[in-house]
């Protein structure tokens, strides 16, 4: 004979834990506040385990609480799966939130593939500028630097690195016996990398030490806040842009932009695919998993 909690109990439980708040579990549930911490209170008698404990203010899981609700959350997520299955609903959403320039430029071109080959499953992008914050509230699945969370599993999807691109007129006019040398005759753009290389030319500064490659001193360079702005400079002939590898695989293939054969650089950012270790059965979430990690790696690697 199985032992069941009271399962309205239960869902008020999740639905608290996840949101953090009693009201705004109320108000998802369509109950007042007093009917959750009701619920709650019935299932931690039946437990005889408090699930819930006052800090200051605010109400925070137990460590038993912290333990049961990553089972329920991950229970309850399964039988809304199967439930919808049976019900003949089919549709799955789940949201995928990534860095901004990522998304736009590796996952959306990719997008046709996954939807022809799950199309019951509804995969919503959200863009994001800076690191997510890896909660349900937020998303399903995160595309981040984080290699480790706790609750959390993570896939090394890819190994960034800066390749130097110009447009197809460009090309013509550099020394193609003399690359490394030839292409610092050519106006360079540049873009920030990150808080420390804001400087103009930092980006060349990483690219230049990476491959040995002494940079003149009165180098000039002409500067952008964003690949994005720099991509189209260099597709309008301005320059020599140095951008990572995920960013210009779609132009390279349809002749816009051509990749110079000089070395790339890894900037050492990791891009990693992070999921909670308690939904990491859902079939549409494993789903997703398994078509991330088999086409988001870039084939610019060398």
């Amino acid at each position: 004979m199985r032992t069941l909690p009271p399962l309205n109990a239960l869902v008020a439980f999740e639905a608290v834990a996840r949101n953090q708040s009693v009201a705004k579990a109320g108000s998802e549930l369509g109950i007042s506040q007093s009917a959750v911490s009701h619920r709650l209170r019935l299932l931690e008698d039946y437990l005889a385990e408090p699930l819930f404990e006052k800090v200051g203010r605010q109400l925070q899981l137990s460590d038993t609480g912290r333990g049961y609700f990553v089972e329920v959350e991950r229970i309850l997520n399964e039988l809304s799966h199967l439930t919808r299955q049976v019900k003949g609903e089919g549709i799955d959403q789940l949201r995928l939130t990534s860095y901004s320039s990522f998304a736009l430029k590796r996952l959306v071109p990719l997008l046709p593939s996954f939807r022809a080959r799950h199309p019951d499953i509804d995969l919503r992008l959200q863009m994001v500028t800076e690191e997510p914050l890896l909660s349900s509230k937020t998303g399903d699945l995160f595309i981040c630097f984080t290699a480790t969370a706790p609750g959390y599993v993570s896939r090394l999807l890819h190994k960034e690195r800066l390749v130097a691109v110009c447009s197809p007129s460009l090309y013509q006019e550099i020394d193609h016996q003399n690359w490394r040398q030839d292409l610092l005759n050519f106006p360079l753009l540049s873009c920030d990398l990150d808080e420390d290389a804001k400087q103009p030319g930092g980006d060349w500064a990483v690219w230049s030490k990476g491959l040995g490659i002494a940079l003149p001193v009165n180098q000039g360079f002409h500067s952008f806040s964003h690949q994005v702005l720099a991509l189209e400079a260099a597709e309008t002939g301005q320059g020599i842009a140095l951008v990572s590898d995920f960013m210009v695989e779609k132009d390279i293939r349809e002749g816009k932009l051509v990749d110079l054969p000089v070395s790339s650089v890894y900037t050492g950012y990791d891009f990693y695919l992070c999921f909670k270790q308690a939904r990491s059965r859902e079939q549409g979430l494993r789903a997703v998993v398994d078509w991330l990690v088999e086409t988001a790696a870039s084939p610019l690697d060398r």
